[in-house]
């Protein structure tokens, strides 16, 4: 997979839609969505072939590969272009998606944010299973974060500010996941206001300072 920019990988919508994603990933996936249409109506498009194909067959002989096939078949896809400017943006508490909002049950200020590097804020969430984790990250503008790679799936989506990675920029609405491919990532805040990110890991990240592995086993990433 190493690097995916922007928007969420077409096998995530249809196993959102399915209902076979985690808790964790499921609000993340329903938060990404709120900021596209056109990822809500590929969602219910999915979730209305998905029920026609099964409603057709023997679910015990549906394929997962053939019917994942199909059902992007019958699926209009626009073009990443065509999604990312069609994005709706989302800038206080009030327009926060929907879910999270629900999830949350308070203002992002409100919650209880611990620190975890100069700059640097976390809120965990939730944790699911095999050592799946649902977290928010809150960083000032201008901090740059530390050079790390990943042991396993790392999702993030912006809810407020902006941070680049190389020359590619996640703003409020875009995905970045980024998995053991990935070998030296270093995302880089944008000055302003704080980047605020809803991220699911399912590993700890690999911190390559020898400060950070020491002080990772107490932030707990």
């Amino acid at each position: 997979m190493t690097q995916q920019y922007g928007l969420i990988p077409d096998e995530w919508l249809v196993s959102y839609a399915a209902g076979a994603l985690s808790d964790e990933r499921a609000l993340l996936v329903a938060s990404h969505v709120a900021y596209h249409p056109g990822l809500k109506a590929r969602v219910a498009d999915a979730e209305a072939v998905g029920g026609a194909l099964l409603d057709g067959q023997d679910a015990s002989s549906v394929r997962v590969d053939s019917s994942f096939d199909d059902l992007m078949s019958l699926i209009d896809v626009p073009s990443e272009a065509e999604e990312q400017a069609s994005a709706v943006s989302l800038t206080s508490d009030a327009d926060l998606p929907i879910s999270l909002r629900s999830y949350l049950d308070k203002p992002l200020d409100d919650l209880k944010w611990r620190m975890m590097g100069p700059g640097m804020y976390q809120h965990k969430l939730a944790e699911g299973p095999d050592g799946e984790k649902l977290w928010l990250l809150r960083a000032r503008g201008g901090t740059k974060m530390p050079a790390h790679d990943h042991k396993g799936l790392e999702m993030t989506l912006v809810l407020r500010g902006s941070y680049h990675v190389g020359d590619k920029c996640y703003a409020p609405g875009l995905l970045e996941l980024a998995d053991s491919d990935v070998t030296d990532h270093r995302p880089m805040i944008d000055e302003g206001e704080d980047c605020i990110c809803l991220v699911v890991t399912d590993a700890p990240i690999r911190l390559h300072s020898l400060v950070g592995r020491m002080v990772q086993p107490f932030i707990g990433l």
